[in-house]
């Protein structure tokens, strides 16, 4: 499963939307994050900080946007609450939702079928692409030119304070390192601190 970052925090709300937890994660997904949301499970469960999107979320092919593209669309901040940061998730699911695309609506009225790659959830997501936010600059590698030793300290962090994960060799995400034994409640919380030490540019 594949983690937004700061897919813990925006797991919370967007846990209906995603499943993903922070880094990336889903719950998980926001791990995370991960997401973020759903953080759970110790099969292979990837967080990824690089897409910034539930991992139920579905996020448009192009992993380079142009400028013109992110034009209008919502820029979260890297202390943005987890309710703004919902706000624009639920917003991005609706509209998907609105022109067609599959919903696991057991799940919550936000949690988008990622599974769903027919013409018209690629239509809705090409028509929907100005709702998808934008992760904060910080954890973007484009505009970030420390975004890789950022991750290395941020993958300390989380280790250091008793979540065990393996980065992937490209910081593209992580994997857990066995069976969590936080919560999910706390894992966001560690995530949150973690993603702020090592992302907040305190240091510079």
């Amino acid at each position: 499963m594949t983690y937004p970052h700061l897919p813990l925090r925006a797991a919370g709300a967007a846990a209906a939307l995603v499943c993903a937890v922070l880094l990336t994660g889903c719950g998980g997904s926001t791990g995370g994050a991960g997401t973020t949301s759903g953080k759970q499970s110790g099969d292979q469960d990837v967080a990824s900080l690089a897409t910034g999107a539930p991992s139920a979320a579905p996020v448009p092919s192009s992993t380079t946007p142009s400028a013109d593209s992110e034009q209008g669309r919502p820029q979260l901040r890297l202390d943005s609450s987890d309710a703004e940061r919902d706000r624009y998730w639920n917003a991005y699911a609706a509209c998907l939702k609105d022109h067609g695309h599959k919903m696991i609506l057991a799940r919550g009225p936000y949690s988008v079928d990622q599974h769903d790659n027919s013409p018209t959830a690629k239509a809705a997501q090409k028509t929907c692409a100005g709702k998808l936010p934008l992760q904060p600059p910080e954890l973007r590698r484009e505009s970030n030119p420390h975004y890789d030793d950022d991750y290395r300290v941020y993958i300390t962090c989380l280790n250091s304070h008793g979540l065990k994960v393996t980065a992937l060799p490209d910081n593209s995400g992580w994997t857990f390192d066995g069976q969590p034994a936080m919560s999910e409640a706390e894992q966001a919380k560690l995530d949150k601190s973690c993603t702020m030490e090592a992302f907040g540019d305190k240091n510079r």
